[in-house]
């Protein structure tokens, strides 16, 4: 009766072997809370190792609504604990940490140039 019904059911098939060697590796994924402190305005965002901040700029201005066009350039991102030197380059250079008590919090400061 087993073997009559088996093929009726989804899911009674057997599921081919994967290969651990020939699949490639996921890159870590980060969650970082970047803040703009000036209206309160927060998101938090998905990254890697080889997420830039000009990228971590651009996706934090979308979700805060910041995309005005009189509002390009002058986006700085600062870590909260020392805002006196903007990031730049990748975040895997960055001191890059898993969000938790000790993870990542980024400002995001527009700064007009005068």
């Amino acid at each position: 009766l087993r073997a009559a019904l088996a093929p009726a059911f989804a899911g009674s098939s057997a599921q081919p072997a994967i290969r651990g060697s020939s699949m490639p590796r996921a890159a870590t994924i980060y969650e970082v809370m970047v803040t703009n402190p000036s209206v309160g305005a927060r998101t938090r965002l998905n990254i890697n190792e080889k997420t830039t901040v000009e990228e971590i700029i651009a996706k934090a201005r979308k979700e805060m609504d910041f995309e005005m066009a009189f509002l390009d350039g002058d986006w700085y991102l600062y870590e909260t604990e020392d805002e006196t030197k903007p990031l730049s380059g990748s975040m895997g250079a960055l001191n890059l940490r898993p969000w938790g008590p000790e993870g990542m919090e980024l400002h995001l400061l527009y700064q007009p140039k005068v």
